[in-house]
């Protein structure tokens, strides 16, 4: 007759461990990392490790831009019908949703009402409001949300949170960044917020990207020595308020890569628009923008 051997089972602790280490675990897929087999990943990597994972990625939008080392060009339009949307969406591109508020407080796609009064221009059939932002909620490609009332910041807020915060970039016109050196286009009133809305919303939603404009700049301001300390301010006043890309709305063939490389010093990513303009020059990465769709990056190129 043989010794019967009796076996004690595991102490939870350790079937935990086990568990918890298994291949292909967070815990296993951090010791790997940790280990070096996946060297330095890619945005577009990580976003699917993370999916395998059941790990929701939660980086900004700008520093998304960083970790892929490459520019990234947003489709812009002032025309967010329904078929434009579902198109960009299709397409695996952006979207550009400019947001505003009417007399009454009612949301609605486009400008500001004094925008078209002052310009000429016609107001632009779009997608009900709250249909559009659906839509988009729904897709998976990052957006421009760009506050076009001074009272329109609580419906931004709401946008960003049913699109996912971290696929959004915040734009607004910011008061401490409006000069008087040009003036070649209107000063729409409306349209312009105080510098920390922006930092207030990134308070709230840190995933978020935030964007402030300049306006009515030196139109040579990047090509001429004596701006020097004036783009210095802007870059301070941007660093204080932890802003994070910066449309300096000047001519798009003066940037340089010296001039990314001064913001980019900081963190900061300038708006390039990049139709009708030779590229070819800039080696640096910023924020393009395009009016063609079909020029726009696509947006696995951020891992989305």
């Amino acid at each position: 007759m043989g010794m019967r051997v009796r076996v004690s089972p595991p102490p939870p602790s350790f079937v935990k461990a086990t568990a918890d280490n298994r291949e292909g675990s967070p815990a296993d897929f951090k010791r790997k990392i940790g280990s070096c087999t996946i060297n330095k990943p890619s945005v577009q990597t990580m976003a699917k490790i993370a999916k395998a994972l059941g790990v929701s990625m939660k980086i900004s939008l700008a520093q998304r831009i960083f970790n892929a080392n490459k520019p990234f060009v947003f489709f812009h339009t002032h025309n967010a019908t329904r078929e434009a949307i579902e198109h960009a969406i299709a397409s695996g591109k952006s979207m550009d949703l400019d947001i505003c508020v009417d007399d009454s407080g009612n949301p609605y796609l486009g400008h500001s009402k004094e925008y078209y009064e002052k310009s000429g221009e016609i107001q632009p059939e779009t997608m009900p409001f709250w249909q559009a932002i659906e839509l988009v909620s729904k897709a998976s490609i990052p957006v421009i949300v760009d506050c076009k009332h001074y009272d329109a910041w609580p419906v931004v807020e709401e946008v960003i949170s049913k699109i996912g915060v971290h696929r959004c970039l915040v734009h607004s016109f910011a008061t401490e960044l409006k000069f008087d050196y040009e003036q070649h286009d209107y000063d729409y009133l409306t349209e312009c917020s105080p510098i920390k809305n922006l930092t207030l919303l990134k308070d709230k939603f840190p995933p978020a990207t935030i964007t402030a404009s300049c306006k009515f700049l030196p139109k040579n301001i990047l090509l001429s020595n004596q701006y020097e300390k004036l783009l210095s301010d802007i870059r301070k006043v941007l660093k204080d308020n932890r802003v994070d890309t910066v449309c300096l709305n000047v001519l798009d063939d003066t940037m340089s890569d010296k001039v990314l490389d001064f913001f980019i010093a900081e963190k900061i990513l300038p708006h390039v628009g990049i139709d009708n303009v030779d590229i070819s020059k800039l080696s640096k990465i910023y924020v393009g923008e395009t009016d063609s769709l079909s020029v726009a990056s696509d947006c696995n190129l951020l891992g989305y």
